[in-house]
């Protein structure tokens, strides 16, 4: 628990451009990191607002008893405001070409009781990477589990990773030691009409 508190205390105000949401007002935000630490790992990671209004997460894997460097938006306690005709992220980012993780939460994902829906992309050079929410994955704790299909509507929370493993569970074909680098320049949410 403590590991949780003080995670959860390290928070980032995250820039007003950083989620866009059509026809509504997205509430301030906050972003914490979550690294392999709270398994016993030995990842770093830190994140940053950059003045162009673009978020960098950067940081260096080490799998020696760990294999992850993650954040997310803090505060599960209402939905983002995402409508139920939402269809896909658009992610605006550009990286180190490693395979990331783009996560969306329905509740506070770290009492591992509910699941997070996962989407990968390759961060290379700057473009918009079009998620369609129905390729989001359910999994808990890396694994893939049976569920209804996600809500839009009850979406809380936002996140990215570097992992060992995929949204669908299996190894990350890109992932090992070393330094990391993401870079998310904007994230919009795409309706139906």
């Amino acid at each position: 628990m403590e590991f949780k508190t003080r995670a959860k205390s390290d928070t980032l105000q995250a820039p007003s451009s950083f989620l866009r949401l059509p026809h509504v007002r997205v509430r301030p935000l906050q972003l914490f990191r979550i690294n392999d630490g709270v398994m016993g790992g030995r990842s770093t990671s830190t994140v940053a607002a950059n003045r162009d209004g673009s978020v960098e997460f950067e940081g260096t894997i080490n799998t020696n008893g760990g294999g992850f460097a993650s954040f997310r938006t803090l505060g599960d306690e209402a939905p983002l405001g995402f409508s139920r005709n939402s269809v896909a992220l658009v992610v605006d980012a550009s990286g180190d070409g490693q395979s990331y993780k783009a996560s969306l939460h329905t509740a506070d994902s770290w009492s591992m009781s509910v699941p997070s829906w996962g989407h990968d992309f390759q961060a290379g050079a700057r473009r918009k990477h079009r998620l369609p929410l129905k390729g989001f994955l359910p999994s808990r704790q890396g694994r893939l589990i049976a569920t209804p299909p996600l809500d839009p509507a009850e979406v809380t929370g936002v996140g990215f990773a570097l992992s060992l493993y995929t949204a669908d569970g299996k190894p990350n074909p890109k992932f090992g030691d070393g330094p990391f680098r993401l870079t998310i320049h904007s994230i919009e949410v795409e309706e139906t009409a």
